[in-house]
């Protein structure tokens, strides 16, 4: 009996040594595992290698020896084609055509500019009027551009420096031209362009029996006093009148205007807006 015990002993302290062994072993399997995961996890990234600059540049022209060992460069020219006489005279044209339009396309917009200078800014300047002698014509405090010329026209509205003591430019409107005939009947001045020799007294003592295209003025007397020893308006003198003649200090009181004072001819209104336009 005490064999038999002593054996069941020894066969249980076996089995639990193989026990103890068999869980040991699944525990060390399990701690690695977790132990790789974790490792995974906190495993860092691996760092790009930095190649310094000397070595890159070293590497390249390496490899720029090595191709141009394996491909020399080959001193054979290209052959080029001979033109003929149509094609060489064609392209000839072209490339006249070409700087042709280069040198258009450059010069247009210069051109534009100058002639925009000349006429819009050296050859023009601004004014504003002052006074109603030109009415309806012009307003008080128009104003606008007088473009500057040498020999204005008939009819044409004049800005110049009156023969009088003034500060400012009178504006008027040219009413007898160089070379107009002239005679006076007391107080009364007569202009007239289309005859060609001064008329008789007798044929124009009535308004109905004037030359045509004669005007009739009444005119002062230092007027009247320049204007008696004329037969013509002389070269490069103007008669002027305002266009409302009830109040304008014109060439009636102070003779004939030397072309040489005339400013230009008011050829546009810019103010105010609602009568912007051309000056006739």
């Amino acid at each position: 009996m005490d064999e038999i015990k002593k054996r069941f002993e020894r066969l249980k302290r076996q089995l639990n040594r193989k026990f103890n062994k068999n869980k040991k072993s699944k525990n060390r399997t399990k701690n690695r595992e977790h132990s790789q995961a974790v490792v995974k996890k906190k495993r860092p990234q691996p760092r790009e290698r930095v190649v310094p600059i000397k070595e890159d540049i070293q590497a390249k022209s390496r490899l720029k020896e090595e191709q141009a060992r394996k491909n020399p460069p080959t001193n054979k020219k290209r052959k080029k084609k001979k033109l003929t006489k149509e094609e060489f005279e064609k392209r000839k044209k072209k490339k006249r055509k070409e700087s042709i339009i280069e040198i258009v396309k450059f010069m247009l917009p210069v051109v534009f500019f100058a002639i925009f200078v000349f006429f819009f800014i050296l050859n023009t300047s601004p004014h504003m009027v002052d006074g109603d002698s030109m009415k309806p014509t012009l307003l008080n405090k128009d104003r606008v551009i007088v473009r500057r010329t040498k020999e204005p026209k008939r009819y044409e509205v004049i800005t110049f420096k009156p023969p009088v003591k003034s500060d400012f430019q009178y504006v008027k409107r040219i009413i007898g031209m160089p070379g107009d005939l002239v005679w006076t009947e007391g107080t009364d001045l007569f202009i007239n362009h289309q005859a060609e020799s001064l008329p008789k007294s007798s044929e124009f003592s009535a308004a109905s029996e004037l030359p045509d295209g004669t005007i009739k003025i009444n005119v002062s007397e230092d007027c009247l006093d320049q204007m008696s020893q004329l037969k013509k308006i002389p070269k490069g003198h103007y008669f002027v009148l305002g266009d409302n003649r009830n109040n304008s200090s014109d060439s009636r009181a102070f003779g004939l205007v030397d072309g040489q004072a005339i400013e230009g001819v008011v050829s546009f209104r810019f103010a105010p807006f609602d009568n912007i336009g051309w000056i006739k």
